[in-house]
């Protein structure tokens, strides 16, 4: 006869058990089946420490630096002289104190560059009746190619000066012209030349009648480029004013924004 060699395990109970090769399971428990279609398999939980880890970097490859946009930390705006955003962001403008004098709100300012942010990259910018020149020097913050601010007071005048130095803008990206409005725009209109983007701050006589009748012929604005007029809430422009006509309106406040485009 044949003599088969049996092993036995004694259990923690006392009990013998034995040590066979068995086949596939037969009984009704299906714990110990495997999956359909093949063999078990046991996957390993993922934590989210590992998810969390980069992959090796490749053999040669550059190290991983940050732009330097992430870099620049965010500045906090407190204060209604300060450019909102820009490679100028946070700088704290000078100004004059001057009758009939009055600086464009922080809220006007951001929403017109938010809706010609696109405009404003490489474009001409014009600023009459500039003030201490806050929204010039926000447009060159923002990408403006060129910016021209006239102001009819020498001592404002003198104040852009001082602002563009502080903000480092090289001569070339900036004009100044000391004088007012309205012969500024048909002196340039005698000499065909034009801008992308024309901002009127409120004129210190409040006379809005030879500006807009200016701005009717062309003058200083170029085909497809814009005008934006601010006033107080209270007035209204036409929705056509020679050839330009209305295509947007800010209202914040007390204060407004009415912009034209040139067709």
């Amino acid at each position: 006869m044949e003599n088969r060699r049996t092993s036995f395990n004694r259990s923690p109970g006392g009990r013998r058990q034995l040590n066979q090769k068995r086949g596939p399971n037969t009984s009704g428990d299906s714990r110990d089946r495997p999956p359909s279609g093949g063999k078990k398999r046991f996957f390993k939980k993922r934590s989210a420490a590992s998810d969390s880890k980069m992959p090796p970097p490749r053999p040669g490859a550059r190290p991983k630096t940050k732009k330097p946009w992430e870099k620049v930390t965010p500045v906090r705006i407190t204060s209604e002289l300060q450019v909102t955003d820009g490679r100028h962001q946070g700088l704290l403008l000078e100004n004059v104190a001057i009758l009939n004098s009055t600086i464009s709100s922080r809220q006007v300012r951001e929403a017109m560059f938010r809706l010609l942010s696109r405009k404003i990259r490489a474009g001409r910018f014009l600023d009459l009746c500039a003030g201490n020149g806050t929204v010039g020097i926000e447009a060159l913050s923002r990408g403006a190619m060129l910016g021209t601010f006239v102001d009819r007071s020498a001592r404002m005048c003198s104040c852009i000066k001082r602002n563009l130095e502080k903000c480092g803008v090289r001569d070339g990206h900036h004009e100044l012209f000391a004088m007012e409005a309205v012969p500024f725009l048909r002196r340039m209109g005698r000499r065909r030349r034009f801008w992308d983007i024309v901002y009127c701050g409120r004129p210190c006589n409040a006379d809005y009648d030879q500006l807009l009748r200016c701005f009717g012929n062309g003058f200083s604005i170029r085909p497809g480029g814009l005008l934006v007029l601010e006033h107080d809430a209270s007035i209204t422009f036409p929705e056509k004013l020679g050839l330009l006509k209305r295509w947007r309106a800010i209202v914040k406040d007390d204060e407004a924004l009415t912009i034209y485009e040139r067709v």
